[in-house]
């Protein structure tokens, strides 16, 4: 009887140290796993919250507009947070910090870096754009009105079919821009870049030139294309100095450098 229960006892604690080890396996694993979901979560929150800035931004600009601005006006761009207007684009800064906070925007070091460069635009004059006719205006408001509405795929047909039929109308440079920017707020960046160009493109030197460079550069940033984002960034510092537009492009330039893309 002695000896049997020699005999089971090593075993025993064999076992138990199996077990043990066994339980400190899994909860290794489940550590990894909560640090995974809890990385994910604050990805998820991450777009959320940027996409909740751009339909707050885009609402605002509407009702603006709404208000009695000229449709065909300058616009300045959207702005990428919901918290502070002076703090465009501040997506990684806490919600109410001071932009004094905020690390200094450094001088540009482009003689030290290589980027690709844009492909040059077509140097062409602006195009002679008409005076919108009743039937211009109307088609152009309905798809506006779709727009303001948030109703972004009547809204896209509503632009393209606008273009389509008036393509040398002086509301186009706008429903260009504005078709390219429902697909921008609705996350087909892709999409959205194509539009941008063709903007620059077809209607070179229009009002919303220097908004589609500018979210030309912020479509590259999205798609994670860090060289071609940077190039369109720098181009819009060049050519729109002092303005909201080359505000914008620094945030998102120190953004990125912060990040470690350049």
């Amino acid at each position: 009887m002695a000896l049997a229960v020699a005999v089971s006892l090593p075993a025993q604690a064999q076992d138990s140290t199996l077990l043990v080890s066994q339980m400190q396996q899994l909860l290794e694993e489940i550590r990894e796993l909560r640090g995974m979901v809890e990385s994910q979560q604050r990805e998820i929150e991450n777009l959320q919250r940027r996409q909740r800035a751009q339909f707050l931004d885009l609402d605002q600009r509407l009702q603006q507009l709404a208000g009695g601005a000229p449709l065909t006006a300058p616009m300045d761009v959207w702005r990428e947070s919901e918290h502070d207007d002076d703090a465009e684009t501040g997506d990684e800064r806490p919600a109410g910090a001071p932009i004094a906070d905020l690390p200094e925007v450094r001088a540009p070091i482009d003689a030290q870096m290589e980027i690709t460069p844009l492909p040059a635009a077509v140097a062409a004059a602006p195009r002679d754009l008409g005076t919108p006719t009743p039937d211009e205006q109307a088609a152009y408001d309905r798809a506006f009105r779709a727009l303001r509405e948030q109703r972004f795929g009547d809204a896209a047909e509503g632009f393209s079919d606008f273009l389509d039929r008036f393509p040398d109308s002086g509301y186009a440079p706008n429903a260009l821009y504005w078709l390219a920017e429902t697909y921008y707020v609705t996350r087909d960046f892709e999409t959205a870049l194509a539009f941008f160009n063709q903007l620059r493109d077809r209607y070179p030197g229009s009002s919303k030139d220097g908004d589609a460079l500018l979210k030309i550069g912020f479509s590259h940033f999205e798609l994670r294309q860090w060289n071609q984002a940077r190039a369109a960034l720098e181009q819009v510092r060049s050519e729109h100095p002092n303005t909201t537009l080359a505000r914008l492009a620094d945030t998102r330039l120190r953004d990125m450098r912060l990040a470690g893309h350049f």
